[in-house]
């Protein structure tokens, strides 16, 4: 038996394939991106991966799953979404807690009626920025949305994409009502710095919906998403309320939904682990929460570690072999543990954050 490696201190498990920590916990928290999908396709041995946990082939009773999520989109649509990746809400008894969903419900509770400077998504079949506007909205209190800083009442960080300043729907010629801010893919704080500064020198508070930095995309693309954007208002003095990991009232009220309470006078919840890519966001969060953290080399810290990201390919991602051996196959990157553990333990060293289990991938 494999016993969790929190009491340790600055050590991890690190293991060739999910299959062995199966049997170590009776529930599972999942991040979405970079674990089970990249938010085009769904991640090699993913739903294989969710459909053993349902039905262990030992006998075992099912396990407990929830996904917790740093997406901006309200619950109920980032679930919706995952169909198209094999999964349905079913299988997930504790449902999916995002940090839209607190974010909508602070903004209902303290900002309707307000005005809001709005930095959002491009409309897409995927993205829905008016859905999540009414999200935060009571029937008979709406929001306003600000076509300035100095009209405004507060900041909504939705998305890191564009600028916009109109409800109704528009098209991708309308530029003016949806100015881009030519960050998502660039990281460019050109257009963004000098409202982000206004802004802050005006006190205007900011709401972040989404509070992760960079996020995996297709093709091995990074996109800078809206948390890098609420870091720079606060280097700038801004206020910022943010939601979701690695605050642990995230993942208590995701264990809430499933039915477990923290005991508050123990530091730690047994039998229970989260399973994400991001050191910052899944691994602190979780070890702040007392929960024991499952890190995903595949995802967003791939490239940190030398390695190619996971993908919906049979044969990608990572391959972890006994000898000295590390080259690239096709998709696949083949690596020593001796050399994975050396490259890890530098990258936690670096950012002084440390998980219980470390894994190439959700797949078995």
């Amino acid at each position: 038996m494999i016993t969790p490696a929190r009491s340790q201190g600055l050590s991890f498990n690190l293991h060739t394939s999910f299959s062995p920590l199966i049997p170590l916990y009776h529930t599972f928290l999942l991040d979405q991106f970079g674990v089970l999908h990249n938010g085009s396709q769904g991640l090699h041995g993913a739903v294989e991966s969710i459909n053993r946990l349902l039905h262990p082939s030992s006998g075992e009773p099912p396990k407990k799953l929830a996904v917790l999520s740093n997406t901006s989109s309200p619950s109920s649509v980032a679930l919706e979404r995952l169909k198209k990746y094999g999964l349905n809400e079913e299988m997930f008894v504790g449902g999916l807690v995002s940090s839209g969903e607190e974010c909508s419900k602070f903004v209902r509770e303290n900002y309707c009626s307000k005005k809001a400077l709005w930095f959002t998504w491009e409309e897409s079949e995927t993205q829905n920025p008016l859905q999540f506007l009414s999200h935060c909205e009571t029937e008979n209190r709406l929001i306003e949305v600000a076509n300035s800083v100095a009209d405004a009442d507060f900041i909504l960080l939705h998305g890191s994409q564009v600028w916009r300043r109109c409800r109704e729907s528009i098209s991708k010629q309308d530029k003016e009502m949806a100015q881009d801010l030519n960050f998502l893919y660039d990281g460019d704080f050109s257009i963004l710095d000098p409202i982000l500064n206004e802004a802050a020198n005006k006190n205007k508070p900011m709401v972040c919906a989404n509070p992760d930095l960079i996020v995996g995309l297709p093709g091995g693309l990074v996109g800078n998403m809206p948390g890098k954007i609420a870091a720079r208002y606060q280097e700038m003095g801004g206020k910022v309320h943010h939601f979701g990991k690695p605050n642990p009232r995230h993942f208590l009220a995701c264990l809430s939904n499933i039915g477990i309470s923290h005991n508050s006078d123990s530091q730690t919840i047994p039998g229970v682990a989260h399973v994400g890519d991001s050191l910052e966001h899944d691994v602190a969060g979780a070890n702040a929460a007392g929960i024991d953290s499952v890190f995903v080399v595949g995802g967003i810290h791939a490239k940190d570690l030398g390695l190619l990201p996971t993908s919906s390919e049979t044969d990608s991602g990572i391959k972890i072999v006994d000898d000295d051996e590390c080259q690239e196959r096709g998709g696949t990157t083949v690596i020593s543990k001796s050399e994975l553990t050396r490259r890890l333990q530098l990258l936690f060293k670096e950012k002084s954050i440390w998980p219980t289990h470390v894994i190439p991938s959700l797949s078995l």
